[in-house]
């Protein structure tokens, strides 16, 4: 499943590499763009825990990108947000102590670095690579425990944004987050808000 993420990323990468070959030949924009871009709707983390009550996907999550756009079609920037991956809560839950009443939970923070291509006018492709910041919370045996931890991670979307000002777009994206450490997928659907801060 790795080996397949890392040929999608790397196909992904000679694609915006020739692109940016083929932009260089062309007649220069003359404007660079640092834009701000706000993603707001649901996900679904794909998970191999099998529990009836697992509740594996939420209405909202949110994202942040800026990106700094110098080329025609290629943009570069950075990612953050916040997505909830997980949360269960589940009476006689076995461990090796016992069975116990529990309560488990999983959120994530992504950090990617983050490139986009304009394929088609207002379409864009992108992908990301860095990693997730994974908080888990747990309640067992009547005390609370929480811990954070690191996983690599990849990203890879697509994009519609119209605009409607020179300054504003809105539209809508896909994107899927493969999360090393767990070996597991989240999926979001976003409305998405573009917005140039200042072009130079």
């Amino acid at each position: 499943m790795r080996d397949r993420t890392l040929k999608i990323l790397s196909l992904l990468l000679l694609i915006v590499a020739l692109a940016t070959v083929k932009t260089n030949a062309q007649k220069q924009d003359s404007l660079y763009r640092i834009n701000a871009e706000l993603g707001i709707g649901p996900s679904f983390y794909f998970t191999a825990i099998a529990y009836d009550k697992l509740k594996n996907n939420y209405p909202v999550t949110l994202s942040f990108r800026l990106m700094w756009k110098p080329e025609h079609k290629l943009s570069l920037g950075i990612e953050t947000g916040y997505i909830p991956l997980y949360f269960l809560k589940t009476k006689f839950y076995d461990t090796v102590f016992g069975s116990t009443d529990a309560k488990l939970q999983m959120t994530s923070v992504p950090i990617m670095a983050v490139f986009a291509m304009t394929i088609v006018e207002n379409f864009r492709i992108f992908g990301g690579i860095g990693g997730f910041v994974l908080t888990s919370n747990t309640e067992s045996f009547g005390n609370a425990v929480g811990g954070s931890s690191w996983s690599n991670a990849y990203e890879l979307g697509l994009s519609y944004l119209y605009p409607l000002s020179d300054k504003l777009k809105i539209g809508g994206e896909v994107k899927s987050f493969y999360i090393v450490r767990v070996e597991n997928y989240a999926l979001i659907f976003n409305v998405a808000f573009k917005y140039s801060l200042f072009s130079y």
